[in-house]
């Protein structure tokens, strides 16, 4: 089985009641955009390169965690919101993905497809339970949701 590594951001708005996905061309469901990684990248290039490519939309990545180092030769990044190991069932034979997911906060609600999703649209907390997509991603949307909220309330964001 093929094995990637793939990275993306879960976009929630400013409010914490929208979150921003997009429907997979391939899959057919609603899912946080993000992709694979290229050669010479890390996972936090890739997944803002794969966000902004699919959404356009201008967020910052948010670390869930309040731990910083930063010096020389050595600088912490943001922490993921999750680190999933996936089956994805494409129709050409099921991959094994590594999926690194990010907390992004949209800095504005503007955002605009491209041609790798059949639509992009900002999803409402309580539309979660009925989206059409993997209930694993369902879980990691309404987590995502659960972190943003324990990061608004402890003012922990970077």
């Amino acid at each position: 089985m093929k094995k990637c590594i793939v990275a993306g951001v879960l976009i929630v708005d400013k409010s914490g009641r929208k979150v921003l996905l997009v429907r997979h061309k391939k899959l057919g469901v609603w899912i946080y955009p993000g992709g694979h990684l290229e050669k010479g990248e890390d996972p936090l290039e890739c997944a803002i390169r794969e966000s902004k490519e699919e959404t356009s939309a201008d967020f910052n990545v948010t670390s869930t965690i309040d731990f910083k180092v930063d010096e020389k030769g050595a600088k912490s990044s943001p922490q993921p919101l999750v680190i999933m190991d996936e089956i994805v069932p494409y129709s050409s034979g099921p991959h094994q993905h590594f999926d690194i997911i990010y907390l992004g906060i949209a800095s504005k609600p503007d955002f605009h497809r491209n041609d790798e999703s059949t639509d992009c649209k900002w999803i409402e907390r309580d539309e979660v339970s009925s989206l059409e997509t993997f209930d694993n991603v369902k879980a990691i949307i309404r987590y995502g949701f659960e972190v943003f909220d324990n990061l608004s309330s402890s003012h922990i964001q970077s």
